[in-house]
């Protein structure tokens, strides 16, 4: 079987709201030399039968026996895939009909560039004729490195990379279940160049299901963005300003969780985040204090 140019890279579970539109823009695409590789993560719901009812030959399934975490899920799609190329988009977003291309021309045409991003558009629910322009990240990669090292800047569902250099690299880390992107790009920047493309090659849906919605799991997403920060703070990929930019970042997710610890009434750890953000950098911290605390407190974050 010829190997295809790229493996579009998709886990679900329990998708079934949403998936038909996601699968539908990959196969809507204008670039026709891939394979879809999904990840069916033992959903419960329609989401088997909505794989199936596809005809298309480039459309491969595996489902899990059991869930796993996205990191996992993901991990054992990059063993499978046969493109050079991944490109990923998670089951509730839509994928541009020049996406593919895009990202292929410029990965083409720059054999030192690992990953590269795009800039993405929100629409809420299943209203995707309501589309709001998302922040456009640099282009640059010490200009990306420098605002990764302050926020996750890019959108998952944006990357693609290249298969070998992942695999290098070892993978998503699976010790993060949230965040695994976000660590993965310090990862690579250690080896490689990264980019993004200005034009909005995918919308990013916004719903009520989503894990960054749902506030049980907030605190453990602040956690391993706070670290990944920490660890980002001594990444030679980073200069002496972004090494400081992810210093504040950490004081931040610091000062988040204890917000978050304080509106689930766990008093101990809030005061716990309190002081460890105090000990990391008091001069960052007074000055998030001071301008985060009275603005979560209004909003009940």
């Amino acid at each position: 079987m010829t190997q295809p140019k790229v493996t579009v890279l998709m886990s679900v579970l329990n998708g079934e709201d949403y998936l038909r539109e996601a699968i539908d823009s990959i196969l809507a695409q204008t670039f026709t030399d891939f394979e879809f590789l999904i990840i069916d993560n033992a959903s419960t719901d329609g989401t088997a039968a909505i794989i199936a009812s596809y005809g298309d030959a480039r459309i491969r399934c595996i489902r899990n026996d059991s869930v796993l975490t996205l990191t996992q899920s993901l991990n054992k799609g990059l063993k499978a895939a046969r493109g050079e190329y991944i490109a990923r988009l998670d089951a509730d977003d839509i994928a541009m009909t020049d996406r593919l291309q895009a990202q292929v021309s410029y990965l083409d045409t720059r054999p030192e560039v690992a990953l590269v991003a795009s800039a993405w558009t929100d629409f809420f629910g299943k209203d995707i004729s309501q589309q709001i322009p998302g922040p456009i990240p640099p282009s640059d990669h010490q200009e990306l490195l420098a605002a990764l090292a302050e926020d996750n800047v890019l959108a998952h569902s944006s990357l693609m990379f290249r298969r070998d250099a992942v695999c290098t690299v070892g993978g998503y880390p699976e010790e993060f279940a949230y965040a695994m992107e976000y660590a993965l790009y310090f990862k690579l920047a250690a080896y490689h160049r990264l980019g993004s493309l200005p034009k909005a090659l995918v919308a990013m849906r916004n719903h009520e299901g989503q894990v960054t919605n749902r506030a049980a799991l907030r605190a453990e997403h602040l956690l391993e963005e706070y670290r990944i920060a920490a660890k980002a703070t001594r990444s030679p990929a980073l200069d002496a300003i972004g090494q400081r930019r992810a210093l504040r970042k950490q004081v931040k997710m610091m000062v988040q969780l204890s917000v978050t610890h304080f509106h689930n009434r766990r008093i101990a750890a809030a005061a716990c985040w309190l002081s460890r953000g105090f000990i990391t950098s008091p001069g960052i911290f007074l000055c998030l204090i001071s301008r985060f605390i009275p603005k979560a407190v209004d909003r009940g974050a």
